[in-house]
């Protein structure tokens, strides 16, 4: 027996499906939305400024996890780019922040289970970021703007607002920014269009793979900095739809309210990072049906044994309604890694993602994780063929720097279905009688970069999924792979 099946969410790094959902769950999750922040603002008084100049903190050595909450890391400060290169007069702009990332990409798929007739065919994308920053010159008042411009070429394939997107602007926002505002950390508020990684990037994610960009309009506060000992992050955002010709706009009937903590003075043996989100949607564009929503959970790593042994663990929760059914889901990442002290230093990791899928489909409850805004490509393979629903993924993880400028990494994956009555979404498939079995298969992932200069990358990718018996048995079932070839060119 075979099925399509289509949902509606919208991740961060791979394709938009249209997600519906809707829940109430009142008293609960804002109490844990007030524990997220009760647990970093009791650490403010005991940590001055002094503090944060001395505090270093670790970054979680998970693939892919490590967040950037500000400014793209393309761009750069302009008296230090200037430094770096020799330019004359870089400190008279001191205040500027600026940076271009341009890159280019080859891709060949071989039977892309993402595409009902498992389509094979090659495209070439494009992409090119621009960033212009002022801070401090005229503060409190500060702004940014980022214009994009994703293209793609060669496919047959229908346009897809993943892919491209024509100049438009992806950020541009002012910033309120008081720095020293409460014991020695900043505080600042933005109003505008902006993008954004939260946590570990599971649930909301700037985009790092996909050629088009996830944004929002709205407003955002921020307590603390995002190297100091305490941060907070509050916001309340509209989901802006992006059009492949137009100029994009936010959505009228998608809301996503949430808390994120960040607490850092147990680094390195231990960072703690609490979270809460609302989102509240209603049918309309991008959206099939309403959902109130709350995804709760907390994320926390660290590392020790002289940073030879590390750790990331991320637990999630979901309570509310999507359409008539009410929501109970689960989602967890547990990962232990070991880091030889040699000069390659080789990397060995261990991990298991695992989220819900539903019981009992047609029962009026749901058990199927919703990942939200969040990244996929590099958490849960390169093929781009699983997200954060309905699986188990236990997989193994080799990453050597063999110089400064070479990484290489080799990555098995295997992948089982938590519900065999859900679907494998990506896939398309679906056996609600769960007779299909539940093991969807292995993918085999290697990938190498090679940085050129400071300001050019090379990387290749080959990915190769081999389709195990839910595959079989719910359609055709070839081995699929995925190639590419990437330039990025930054200054």
């Amino acid at each position: 027996m075979s099925s399509r099946v289509s949902c509606a969410w919208n991740n961060a790094d791979g394709l938009e499906t249209p997600i519906s959902a809707t829940m109430n769950a009142p008293g609960m999750a804002l109490r844990l939305g007030g524990v997220v922040v009760g647990i970093i603002l009791s650490e403010m008084v005991s940590s001055g400024s002094a503090q944060t100049s001395a505090l270093q903190p670790a970054t979680t050595r998970a693939a892919s996890a490590d967040r950037v909450s500000g400014r793209p890391e393309y761009s750069r400060l302009w008296h230090q780019a200037a430094w770096d290169y020799g330019w004359a007069g870089g400190d008279r702009f001191s205040w500027l922040d600026a940076g271009v990332d341009a890159r280019i990409r080859y891709e060949l798929r071989e039977n892309d289970y993402r595409t009902p007739t498992l389509v094979s065919d090659d495209a070439l994308f494009t992409r090119t970021l621009v960033y212009v920053g002022v801070r401090e010159v005229i503060d409190p008042v500060r702004f940014a703007v980022e214009f994009q411009d994703s293209q793609r070429a060669i496919t047959d394939r229908a346009v897809a607002p993943t892919d491209i997107n024509s100049t438009d602007l992806l950020q541009a926002h002012v910033d309120l920014h008081f720095e020293d505002a409460i014991a020695g950390q900043p505080i600042t508020a933005q109003f505008g269009r902006m993008t954004f990684d939260a946590v570990d990037r599971r649930l909301i994610a700037r985009n790092r793979f996909r050629n088009a960009i996830n944004s929002f309009d709205g407003f955002r506060l921020r307590l603390g900095a995002e190297k100091g000992p305490w941060e907070v992050d509050a916001f309340a955002l509209r989901p802006v739809l992006r059009d492949t010709d137009g100029f994009d706009r936010s959505s009228n009937n998608s809301l996503l309210f949430g808390v994120t903590g960040y607490w850092r003075r147990g680094s390195p043996g231990i960072q703690v990072e609490p979270f809460w989100l609302l989102t509240d949607r209603t049918p309309g564009p991008g959206v099939s049906l309403s959902q109130n929503q709350h995804t709760f959970g907390i994320h926390g790593f660290g590392q020790w044994d002289d940073s030879r042994w590390d750790y990331d663990l991320s637990l999630a929760g979901q309570l509310g309604l999507r359409g008539k059914d009410s929501v109970t889901a689960w989602a967890v990442h547990g990962e232990v890694g070991y880091t030889w002290e040699i000069p390659w230093k080789p990397r060995l990791g261990l991990w298991v993602n695992a989220a819900s899928g539903d019981r009992e489909p047609g029962d009026g409850t749901t058990q199927s994780f919703d990942p939200l805004y969040g990244a996929s490509f590099a958490f849960y393979g390169y093929t781009g063929y699983f997200i954060w629903n309905n699986l188990i993924n236990p997989s193994l993880r080799l990453s050597i720097q063999p110089m400064g400028r070479i990484r290489a990494e080799l990555i098995y994956r295997t992948i089982w279905l938590e519900s065999s009555r859900d679907a494998w979404l990506r896939g398309g498939r679906q056996n609600p009688s769960g007779q299909g079995g539940d093991f969807v298969g292995q993918e085999i992932d290697m990938r190498i970069s090679y940085r050129f200069f400071r300001w050019l990358e090379a990387e290749a990718v080959y990915a190769l999924f081999l389709p195990g018996d839910f595959v079989a048995n719910t359609g055709p079932a070839p081995v699929s792979s995925f190639t590419y070839l990437q330039l990025t060119l930054r200054f």
